[in-house]
């Protein structure tokens, strides 16, 4: 552990001191996230409303777009002074990340324990420099232990299982598509305690704030423009590249619902396939993209699922995805080292300057990416072994 600490935080500094180095400005998170999630504690502890103006954090004022449970969670935070709040990011997304890819690492039967030590080291190396993960971190988001929960929740066997999916749709409502999953793969048990739970924090939400949760559940929680431009180069769903293309309209939304349910159906099929034949891990996957993709609004922090699709072609995938995965990896440094004006100091290749329309192309590379690997993984080449080599396989109880 220590080990993997050492080098994840060297990664952390490296592109720091290269900004510094050659802009005399050096790039820290502000980590503003964690701060509004400590804003929307501090607002139900006083009573305040949430949703009906932004909430004072940091800087300036945002608004709080997480179900009234979301704020009942981040109410510890408001007793921790926001110095503090802020400094705790990297350190425990660190402790986040590394726990993950051991994780993964260990359901993939990837190696021995010793090997799998320093294979860990090596991995969160490469995968911290995947730039939906280090914009996670920058910010203080929670998309990597909402991503956390799900894989510890749904790999590997226990009583509770599902109960913590529940939790996290509860806390943002896009990880739902998970119990879907789960009735797919006819795990019917997890789903109905799935489902249980994400009904009891909405409960919960009506008993604490009964107010914030019926304005919320009336309608702010299909409003988008909380979030920002639907068609801005923010938005890196299929609902955002089609409002780029078309603009507004009810011809828009007719076909965003439609590229969407396609994208649902394909996603699940193909998640629910290789689930059945033995690959958890990559079915999770494959759900967590589907979900990042099919959302309204999809930052690209959003998109921390192409962490454990990495992890996955570094172990099984022939070169030319690695190939594909390293170029979406290593783009946010070239912002760097181009001194691109950027608002943001992590940015991929979704945000270069517009170039002679390939925009298009380069502005979707996340929504490329998960069409790729449908495809991919559709035609058998995602998993591609070594002859006679034996694809190591993850069984995760059905209940």
């Amino acid at each position: 552990m220590p080990a993997v600490v050492t080098v994840a935080f060297t990664v952390f500094a490296a592109p720091t001191l290269l900004q510094w180095m050659l802009t005399g400005t050096p790039v820290l998170g502000d980590f503003l996230d964690v701060t509004v999630y400590r804003a929307g504690g501090a607002a139900l502890l006083n009573g305040e409303p949430l949703y009906e103006s932004d909430l004072p954090a940091l800087t300036g004022a945002y608004p709080f777009t997480y179900p009234p449970f979301a704020a009942i969670v981040f109410t510890p935070l408001a007793f921790v002074p926001t110095w503090l709040c802020r400094a705790l990011v990297i350190p425990a997304h660190m402790i986040l990340l590394v726990t993950v890819v051991r994780e993964f690492l260990r359901h993939a039967n990837a190696a021995s324990i010793r090997e799998r030590r320093r294979a860990t080291v090596a991995v969160v190396a490469l995968v911290f420099l995947v730039e939906p993960l280090t914009w996670t971190m920058w910010l203080g988001q929670i998309n990597l232990l909402l991503l956390a929960i799900i894989l510890f929740d749904l790999v590997g066997e226990h009583r509770s299982a599902g109960v913590s999916v529940g939790i996290a749709t509860g806390i943002k409502l896009t990880p739902g598509l998970f119990i879907v999953y789960l009735v797919c793969t006819r795990r019917f048990g997890m789903a109905a305690r799935a489902a249980g739970a994400t009904a009891a924090t909405i409960g919960l939400g009506f008993l604490v704030a009964p107010q914030d949760s019926l304005r919320y559940w009336s309608g702010v929680f299909a409003d988008n423009s909380r979030f920002g431009a639907t068609a801005g180069q923010g938005n890196l769903s299929i609902n955002g590249a089609v409002a780029r293309i078309l603009g507004g309209g009810d011809l828009r939304v007719l076909l965003w619902l439609g590229l969407a349910g396609i994208a649902v159906v394909v996603g699940l099929a193909l998640a629910t396939a290789v689930h059945n034949r033995g690959e958890v891990l990559l079915g999770l996957t494959l759900c967590g993209l589907t979900m990042t993709a099919v959302s309204p609004f999809s930052w690209s922090h959003h998109w921390v699922w192409l962490g454990p699709l990495t992890i996955l072609a570094l172990l099984y995938a022939p070169k030319s995805v690695c190939a594909v995965l390293g170029v979406l990896t290593f783009a946010w440094p070239v912002h760097i080292i181009l001194g691109l004006d950027s608002h943001f100091p992590v940015l991929g290749i979704s945000t270069f300057p517009p170039w002679h329309g390939f925009e298009v192309v380069y502005g979707n590379a996340y929504l490329i990416t998960f069409v790729g690997t449908l495809i991919f993984v559709s035609a058998g080449w995602f998993l591609r072994t070594e002859p006679g080599r034996q694809l190591p396989r993850t069984i995760s109880r059905s209940r």
